[in-house]
């Protein structure tokens, strides 16, 4: 084990030192810190461990499997919640002409074949949505000469409507609904962008991160839209 040319003093140093180690990688394991190769399981668990921890980016393992496929989150340490960034978060200008009276932007061709995606693979997504009891995530609508959800007029049917991670569509009205928090849009019929947010929250976790979005007023080649999204947060 050691080697004929050390002093007993220099083998007890490196027993104290190897143990000193074995000891800092152990508490590593039992009380992972959210770095890359000490990732947690949940923004939860984190705080848990290290309750003066601020608000910021930290490594979470929602499976548990291997610290190598750990993503980059942000913590929202005041409400426990672990939040993924989608990629992009913010769409190209979108200006679409077609006869349809609908359309799903992942479907459509004159959207830059946007497709909304989010920087965790589908099976940490899984893992996070069942180690949570809720979830929720802004939309930004942003929209030129081009309604998101009210006209001036005080009609709903050209109301966006979004795809959940679950093959649910979440809508103005019915069972799965949005809620508004701004809608510009609804007056912006001038040569000026305006925004309508859209938020949605639900206690089914498995329902969100938002993957499409399907817009109804994209008939004029003076419309168009961008589409923003937001951290999908779970708690």
């Amino acid at each position: 084990m050691f080697g004929d040319n050390l002093s007993d003093d220099d083998k007890r140093r490196m027993v104290i030192r190897a143990y000193k180690n074995l000891k800092e990688s152990f508490a590593e394991y039992s009380k992972p810190d959210g770095g890359k190769n000490s990732p947690a399981k949940t923004c939860k668990d984190l705080h848990t461990s290290f309750p003066e921890k601020k608000n910021g980016d930290y490594w979470i393992d929602p499976n548990g499997a291997d610290p190598k496929d750990a993503i980059l989150v942000y913590c929202d340490m005041e409400n426990e919640a672990t939040c993924v960034n989608a990629k992009p978060s913010m769409s190209q200008e979108i200006s679409i002409v077609s006869e349809e009276k609908e359309m799903w932007l992942a479907e459509a061709d004159g959207a830059a074949n946007f497709q909304i995606n989010y920087k965790a693979d589908s099976n940490q997504m899984s893992f996070l949505q069942l180690l949570s009891s809720k979830a929720e995530q802004e939309i930004t609508y942003h929209c030129f000469n081009s309604i998101a959800y009210e006209n001036m007029r005080g009609n709903f049917r050209k109301s966006a409507s979004f795809m959940s991670w679950n093959d649910l569509e979440i809508k103005n009205r019915g069972k799965f609904k949005y809620e508004v928090l701004e809608d510009s849009c609804k007056s912006n019929r001038k040569s000026s962008w305006g925004k309508t947010v859209f938020r949605m929250e639900v206690q089914k976790p498995t329902r969100l991160p938002i993957v499409d979005v399907r817009v109804e007023d994209f008939s004029n080649p003076t419309h168009k839209i961008k589409i923003e999204v937001g951290q999908v947060c779970f708690s």
